[in-house]
């Protein structure tokens, strides 16, 4: 996927330095989301419309049956409640950095509208990149033109959280950003290009060990784990094949850039993937990876769940009870899972630590509940699962709002891949 390093308006604002455009190789989330809005907006700057309190509530109040345009995750945190000079007050969006936002629709070039993607999240005004650029210039934040990035490292001095705490990221509830900094901006990830990069609006589900792919252990776990998922969410979930191929390509480019995956290694995969989110299914993606590594800054935005067994004695019985040829590669198995335990507990969305698998398994299905209602709470309650994909409501003509082309809901209903 390649962009035109020109400098146009939509590539700027979206670029927390102008200075970049043509000079630092974009990455994948950027490049993605200069797509997105190309594809649903037609990438127009639009005149500073103004509209009256009476309109914006109006506005406000239809955004939650709108279709979700395209999502993005932060990199930044932002609070909404402090100085709050949103269109309406006190209908500012607050999120922390890495939190994923569904956008439904551009009000002006300075808010979209949209949610955080939290249970419980209400609709409001998000504020644009080039405007959340400016509040952090104005709070003195120091944003570096990011530099060549090396091999992923674990940072060992960060602390780590309970096994057995999910990742609040793009689930918990509201009630978790009550305690972010008084300040507007905080927490601004230097190694960002941009203060939103593109995710895909559902986020694929991706199992790690308990370890290595290709042995009989780790893949009996996955697929038990994947068919008690699939039975409870019937109809509401799909397990996404990948292709030898593509698998190949993903597998090559991990070992020749020092087990880090480059934009193009994932690039059929994330357009697949982003496609078949357009469909608001859950979606299992197999990509027999040992290490959630690969995949820390990639686009893809996986939710990374990761089958613990932190005793080396359990994994060792476990192990021998298949047999004399799963014995042979005991060591490298043992070894691959002790790597996994020793990384930090914040590389995952999930962690499955219990001994019993049904408790593992409503663990995980509890989490995606939660996900499904965060992600789509109008539709939650709905016996049409496809309820989303309709056409946008009268409100958007009305107000000459900039919503997804006309081509781009029919694609999306049609449920069809969308070429980027």
């Amino acid at each position: 996927m390649e962009v035109s390093l020109t400098r146009d308006a939509l590539l700027e604002q979206i670029l927390y330095s102008a200075d970049q455009v043509g000079k630092t190789p974009l990455n994948d989330g950027i490049t993605r989301l200069y797509r997105e809005i190309q594809d649903v907006w037609g990438g127009e700057v639009l005149p500073d419309t103004q509209f009256g309190l009476k309109e914006a509530w109006e506005i406000i109040s239809s955004a939650e049956s709108m279709d979700v345009a395209f999502a993005v995750r932060t990199t930044l945190t932002f609070n909404g409640f402090h100085d709050d000079d949103s269109p309406i007050h006190g209908k500012a969006v607050t999120f922390r950095a890495r939190d994923c936002l569904h956008v439904k629709a551009k009000y002006n070039e300075d808010w979209w509208i949209g949610r955080v993607v939290k249970v419980d999240a209400p609709i409001g005004f998000i504020p644009a990149p080039a405007k959340l650029k400016k509040l952090a210039d104005e709070a003195g934040i120091q944003l570096e033109v990011p530099r060549k990035q090396g091999p992923v490292k674990e940072d060992k001095k960060a602390g780590k959280t309970a096994d057995n705490a999910d990742q609040p990221d793009n689930l918990g509830s509201v009630e978790s950003l009550k305690g972010i900094p008084q300040t507007r901006i905080s927490e601004v990830d230097t190694r960002a290009q941009g203060p939103y990069e593109s995710a895909p609006v559902i986020r694929p589900i991706i199992l790690c060990g308990p370890s290595m792919r290709g042995f009989e252990i780790t893949d009996l776990m996955h697929k038990a784990l994947v068919h008690a998922v699939r039975k409870q969410f019937e109809g509401r979930l799909e397990v996404f094949p990948v292709d030898e191929k593509s698998l190949k390509t993903l597998h090559t480019s991990i070992s020749s850039n020092k087990y880090t995956c480059t934009p193009e290694g994932l690039d059929s995969i994330t357009d697949m993937v982003y496609g078949a989110a357009k469909g608001f299914k859950l979606m299992f993606v197999d990509l027999m990876l040992n290490s959630p590594l690969p995949l820390k800054n990639s686009a893809l935005g996986p939710i990374l769940v990761h089958i613990k067994i932190s005793n080396t004695k359990v994994l060792q019985n476990l192990i021998k009870q298949r047999g004399t040829d799963q014995k042979r590669g005991m060591t490298a198995q043992v070894y691959a899972a002790t790597k996994l335990c020793d990384l930090d507990r914040r590389n995952f969305d999930v962690v499955l630590n219990e001994h019993d698998f049904d408790d593992a398994a409503e663990h995980l299905i509890n989490y995606l509940e939660k996900y499904w209602k965060a992600s789509r709470p109008y539709q939650a309650s709905r016996k049409n699962n496809d309820s989303l994909l309709r056409n946008p409501p009268g409100i958007i003509s009305k107000f000459g709002l900039k919503s997804p082309k006309p081509h781009y809901n029919a694609a999306r209903h049609q449920d069809n891949r969308i070429k980027v």
